[in-house]
């Protein structure tokens, strides 16, 4: 056998073993990557909605209230010490080296007035930013900006210090970026947006759906 015929043979032989090993080991671990992802997800969902949630447990305490096979489901939640209403859906927003996830739940006003609507929480539930800089939109200081603020006003400043919602009662102060990170910034900025407007949608569809 020639080396012209041999190099080529070889090298499809080790591409094929490759290839089969890739399959299985993905075999082997899709569930449970499957299931580390949902309970990541889990896990951003009770922490917008401000209730502990025991790692795996099978029954969450909140509803989808639709999905469709492109976007995730919206869920409902219902605040047992105040009655209130709460919505929470993912949202995703191109950074500067990854897509940044994030879960965002807002209160019962987006029922009737959307655009009034307060954002209760949001959590960062999935990044690959560059470390020391995009990877703090993860930091709690940066994602509780978006805590008490009026969807209409979410938008992004350069060069302020972080937003207080303690101090910014009305909701309508601007989340600031972080130093050196702005693209970072404004993916999470439009990850919140989506995510509120795939809320709005949900609900819109219930809406019509129950007027059948």
């Amino acid at each position: 056998m020639t080396d012209t015929v041999r190099f080529p043979l070889v090298l499809s032989i080790i591409s094929l073993c490759s290839a089969f090993g890739l399959a299985v080991t993905y075999s082997l671990t899709r569930d449970e990557i499957r299931r580390q992802e949902q309970l990541k997800k889990n896990q951003g969902l009770a922490a917008v909605f401000g209730v502990q949630l025991p790692p795996d447990q099978p029954n969450p305490p909140w509803q989808p209230i639709g999905a469709s096979a492109q976007n995730p489901p919206v869920f409902r939640f219902t605040d047992p010490e105040t009655g209130r209403r709460l919505y929470a859906a993912e949202g995703a927003g191109q950074g500067y080296s990854s897509k940044i996830r994030v879960v965002v739940a807002v209160d019962q006003t987006v029922e009737t007035d959307p655009d009034n609507a307060r954002v209760k929480a949001m959590r960062v539930v999935s990044q690959l930013e560059t470390p020391g800089f995009g990877t703090r939109c993860t930091e709690p200081e940066f994602q509780a900006q978006f805590e008490n603020l009026v969807f209409k006003y979410l938008k992004l400043v350069k060069g302020s210090e972080y937003r207080d919602p303690k101090s910014d009662k009305d909701g309508t102060q601007p989340v600031a970026a972080i130093t050196g990170a702005t693209i970072t910034s404004n993916a999470c900025v439009r990850a919140v947006s989506e995510a509120v407007l795939r809320i709005q949608d949900a609900l819109e569809e219930a809406t019509a759906a129950g007027k059948k």
